[in-house]
């Protein structure tokens, strides 16, 4: 009886701690540079937002306190505007991969008409992507075509 019940203990450590190892290997598999971890990412960029979803008032736009990086130099600054153009600005939820977050971020930084977007060229391209937390996101989904596309749509 005393065998059956020291195995039954010594298997139940050793799912115990095979459980820690695992639960501590996945939480550091999920720490990424932009989480809540004790780990303070490498670079910033001019712009912050958060990853999840969240209402207008909550987009967060932190300004970067190093402005001698090398990132935020590269490209060259689009067009932007003060405001948007009579008639109001486009919904630029209408590209896909843009939600309520970035149209608002996208806003902010000027960016109001599809047109705008239309006509980034590379080293524009290049500034969005370094000056604000969405790095390859306007080529890899195609915002460029895709704006051309709503810009003729909308005339």
């Amino acid at each position: 009886m005393f065998e059956i019940i020291s195995q039954i203990l010594i298997y139940f450590i050793l799912v115990a701690l095979t459980g820690l190892v695992a639960g501590y290997l996945i939480g550091r598999a999920s720490c990424t540079k932009n989480s809540t971890c004790d780990k303070k990412p490498k670079g910033t960029h001019e712009l912050h937002i958060k990853q999840k979803e969240s209402s207008d008032g909550e987009v967060s736009a932190l300004m970067s306190s190093d402005s001698s990086n090398k990132k935020q130099e590269a490209g060259e600054k689009p067009t932007l505007l003060s405001a948007p153009r009579e008639g109001g600005k486009d919904n630029l939820q209408l590209i896909k991969g843009v939600g309520k977050v970035l149209e608002k971020l996208l806003n902010d930084t000027g960016i109001y008409h599809f047109d705008q977007i239309a006509n980034l060229t590379k080293e524009e391209i290049t500034w969005l992507d370094n000056s604000m937390a969405f790095p390859g996101r306007i080529e890899r989904e195609n915002w460029v075509s895709q704006a051309k596309d709503l810009a003729q749509k909308s005339k």
